[in-house]
């Protein structure tokens, strides 16, 4: 082998060699982490790339510490997989009396919610190994203080055991001079004795009895059909009342909120309105009754609007966050919808929702003059101001006409309706009960 390559090789080992160490000393990490601020009065020695522990078990490393106005800001870097629940306790912790210190976490609940990247927290002031034993070498000196402190601890304590023995020479002489009384009261409870010991006989004397089914009590207590008879009218009682309460349980989750629906059409110069009624059995699942393209009485002919007017709705939808899904009549028809919030986690852009919608998939009939065959789609997008009042742009049969629609939509609670159910509901159950 050349010179030039030994050379070569050696200088190549020691680069790779160097590197590595770099890289362990440097503490370096390729696991991904994300960082959390955790804000202290004082940091009592904390140092940077000190060891953080979650319940005991390491998750990270401290990357760096600063002083700001609110206090000691120390950057924590957290493993990725790793989840810091919010309501959890951050504090300084040591190995031992004299070992090294790291940041202690100690897991909080998951009702809390997820602390987020970034986020800051405030740590637990407490008292470091150090300080508390500088307070219990400060209480040990002043005891001796007070011990040597011209003798007035000893005296005190002499006084005490003075004072114990005049007590018990007191007592003794109390139960001498007592003796007769003491004797009485012993007679008393050994009278006492004698009665309960003959109570307790003839309470075994009724209870007999009773096992023999002599009396009313002993019948119903020793008749198996009377027991029989109790014990199923209880079976019943008990479960007319878990129906009666599940019963109040669901109908107290009921909403009822009326919907009106305000569309115009701009190519054929109408409005028309949609009235209906959502009722919600639960936060999820809810009914929809109502009727579509209620026609405007001021309307007048002035374009050409292939809606049909006064048809019916009535579906059956779920709710979700990200959401809905309906399917039932739509417009007098079978159909079916979907409405989908891509942001909903997002407070402006969660406003928007997209919108599609089918129905008449075997459609073959002539309005005004104009033949239909394709099923109807619609698609449209919902911008919602708040939880009463939302706009709407939409393009209806894309298919045949390709019409826009502008609508705004407008939905407030009724609660009346909602206890008129329960009510009723309740009768029902009532009337199931008896």
């Amino acid at each position: 082998m050349r010179n030039e390559i030994k050379v070569g090789f050696f200088v190549l080992a020691g680069i790779v060699l160097f590197g590595f160490s770099l890289f362990m000393l440097g503490d370096f990490s390729i696991e991904k982490r994300y960082p959390i601020y955790v804000i202290f009065d004082d940091v009592g020695g904390l140092a940077n790339k000190s060891n953080v522990k979650l319940n005991g078990v390491e998750v990270g490393k401290i990357r760096n510490i600063w002083f700001e106005d609110e206090g000691v800001i120390v950057e924590v870097l957290i493993n990725e997989k790793v989840k810091i629940y919010k309501n959890s306790k951050f504090y300084i912790a040591s190995t031992s009396i004299i070992g090294s210190k790291f940041l202690q976490i100690e897991q909080g609940k998951p009702s809390s919610g997820v602390l987020k990247p970034g986020e800051k927290v405030y740590a637990v002031t407490r008292k470091p190994i150090e300080e508390m034993i500088l307070d219990v070498a400060e209480n040990v000196n002043m005891l001796i203080k007070e011990i040597s402190k011209n003798g007035e601890l000893a005296e005190n304590l002499n006084e005490t055991v003075k004072n114990l023995r005049g007590i018990t020479s007191s007592l003794n002489q109390f139960f001498s001079s007592n003796s007769p009384k003491f004797d009485n009261i012993s007679s008393n409870l050994e009278a006492t004795t004698l009665r309960i010991k003959d109570l307790t006989a003839k309470l075994d004397n009724i209870i007999t009895r009773l096992e023999k089914g002599e009396g009313t009590i002993g019948t119903l207590l020793t008749d198996e059909d009377t027991k029989n008879n109790v014990k199923q009218s209880i079976l019943n009682i008990k479960d007319a009342t878990k129906s009666l309460k599940d019963f109040v349980g669901k109908t107290s989750k009921i909403r009822t909120y009326w919907r009106w629906d305000f569309k115009y059409e701009p190519k054929a110069r109408e409005s028309y309105n949609d009235v209906g009624l959502k009722i919600f059995v639960n936060e999820n699942k809810y009914y929809y009754a109502g009727i579509s393209n209620f026609l405007n009485i001021k309307n007048k002919p002035r374009g050409i609007s292939y809606e049909i007017p006064n048809t019916v709705d009535a579906y059956l939808g779920w709710k979700y966050p990200a959401g809905e899904f309906y399917i039932g009549i739509i417009r007098a028809t079978g159909g079916f919808g979907i409405k989908y919030i891509p942001f909903y986690d997002d407070d402006f852009f969660g406003r928007f929702s997209l919108n599609f919608e089918a129905n008449e998939f075997s459609r073959n009939r002539r309005i005004k003059g104009r033949g239909f065959n394709d099923a109807r789609y619609d698609v449209g997008v919902d911008y919602k101001f708040n939880e009463n009042f939302a706009a709407n742009l939409r393009i209806t049969d894309i298919l045949e006409v390709k019409r826009l629609n502008i609508s705004t939509k407008v939905l407030f609670e009724d609660k009346d309706i909602a206890y008129l159910l329960g009510f009723v509901g309740g009768g029902s159950a009532s009337a199931l009960v008896k």
